[in-house]
């Protein structure tokens, strides 16, 4: 009986000793829970969250420059300078297009702009319109930059510029004292020679275009667009769509002061509209 109440002792402790080895380590400290962290299938090591690497909402946003040619959108606040423009696509854009223009004929975009009533007599001015080929001619001798307005014999609100925006006395005059002011149809067919090279008429259906206005509006014809040309007769920029008077005015005094180089839009056009 005592030999086997002996064996039963001995047996306790063997299994005491054991539990004790299981439950703590070769250095004598306490073993922690197994991490729910799974290893590493390449370096067998324990996979642990890097702060740096969460997300956030705007780490997916891509920073790729967008083209700003939306129809109903404020001006771009660019306040990199338009110098170089060899890469027209490339090119940031310093002013957005406006609310309406015609985009085809007999119809228009849909925007707010409200028809001007005439003005009075003494309010009205006269631009002293050119052809394109006159403009060249006058930059040989007495360097300015070119405005173009790009119009087609169908586009109600070409017309409807032509008799309130154009025919404003600061508009026009501005135009004809800093710019050579020139009107050009995108659908004449005679061929034009610009900058060594010949643009043609090309057919498209019923009607046509013409291929500079198409290589000044970048694919994208729209009317009224009016097109700036620098001195040296690089394109500055085309801005699309009917302009009042008022915004006319702040737009030939942005491109024709070079303020387009070195000032956002949105900043000159809140400085111009407080001066006026």
């Amino acid at each position: 009986m005592g030999r086997l109440l002996l064996i039963l002792i001995l047996a306790c402790f063997s299994s005491l000793t054991l539990l004790a080895q299981v439950t703590k380590g070769r250095d004598g400290s306490t073993a922690v829970p197994k991490s729910t962290l799974t290893p590493s299938p390449t370096t067998g090591k324990t996979l642990k969250p890097n702060p740096s690497a969460q997300t956030s909402p705007s780490a997916n946003r891509s920073t790729s420059p967008q083209v700003t040619q939306n129809r109903g959108g404020t001006p771009t606040n660019t306040s990199t300078a338009t110098k170089s423009l060899p890469d027209r696509a490339a090119r940031p854009s310093t002013y957005a297009p406006p609310t309406t223009h015609t985009t085809n004929k007999g119809s228009s975009s849909k925007g707010t702009v409200q028809k001007t009533a005439p003005l009075k007599s003494a309010e009205r001015g006269t631009v002293n319109w050119m052809t394109l080929e006159q403009a060249m001619e006058k930059s040989k001798t007495e360097k300015r930059k070119i405005f173009v307005d790009m119009y087609t014999d169908w586009c109600g609100w070409c017309k409807h510029m032509d008799s309130t925006t154009f025919v404003n006395a600061s508009v026009a005059k501005y135009l004809n004292e800093h710019y050579y002011p020139v009107k050009f149809n995108a659908e004449q067919e005679n061929d034009i020679v610009f900058k060594d090279k010949t643009y043609k008429f090309k057919k498209n259906g019923s009607r046509g275009y013409h291929e500079l206005a198409a290589f000044w509006l970048n694919n994208r014809l729209s009317f009224p667009t009016m097109v700036f040309l620098d001195e040296n007769q690089q394109l500055i920029q085309p801005v699309p769509g009917y302009q009042e008077a008022s915004k006319m005015e702040a737009i030939i005094n942005y491109f024709g002061s070079d303020s387009h180089k070195k000032t956002p839009w949105e900043s000159y056009e809140k400085n111009f509209s407080n001066k006026k």
